[in-house]
């Protein structure tokens, strides 16, 4: 049986997020129990979210708490990336998990999958030009969406097979490149691919 996270999974239903005027996350979480945190700094009605009267500590279950400042963080970032999404609020501490972005509601979702956008932004590979290992170090010579890139790889480690085919490099400053399955990749990218993974 699954155990639940520290904060608990969270209701989707009773969970609504959105973005403040200073582009923060906000999320409102009804029928919250004793002890709840709540980093509430005043009235966020841009996005039709309000703080509970008492910013602290809302004990009364069946109350509601509003966070400003959340990070979503993924359990799975690879495998299941809108599944398992913690929820961190501004102090570090976690609100809740939710199991799935596909049970909130579609604005909900939009704004967490906005900030998640942000928070793991991976560059794709498109060709791999060339690979070069010296003094423990495999130096990838990589054409990105993003433009060209070099990736320091240390550990044979930080190149993942993904069960979609896809493989995760990362470098040695935890720089994340996502290479398409081989069969999408050119001749030369392929055989670079091969030889390094």
């Amino acid at each position: 049986m699954e155990s639940p996270p520290p904060g608990g999974y969270l209701d989707p239903r009773a969970l609504h997020a959105c973005r403040n005027e200073q582009g923060e996350l906000v999320v409102r979480v009804s029928g919250v129990g004793p002890g709840a945190r709540v980093t509430a700094r005043g009235a966020l009605s841009e996005c039709g979210l309000y703080p509970t009267p008492d910013t602290r500590h809302p004990t009364t279950p069946g109350s509601e708490a509003t966070y400003e400042g959340v990070r979503p963080v993924r359990a799975f970032p690879f495998t299941a990336p809108e599944e398992q999404i913690a929820l961190i609020d501004a102090e570090d501490r976690e609100i809740g998990m939710i199991r799935d972005l596909d049970e909130l509601d579609p604005a909900s979702r939009e704004a967490i999958l906005s900030e998640l956008a942000v928070a793991y932004l991976v560059p794709r590979v498109t060709a791999i030009r060339s690979v070069r290992s010296r003094f423990g170090v495999t130096t990838w010579d990589l054409e990105t969406d993003r433009g060209p890139r070099v990736a320091h790889v240390k550990e044979r480690t930080d190149i993942r097979l993904l069960p979609d085919g896809r493989t995760m490099l990362i470098d040695v400053h935890g720089v994340q490149y996502e290479i398409p399955p081989r069969d999408e990749l050119e001749e030369r990218s392929r055989f670079w691919l091969d030889i390094e993974s």
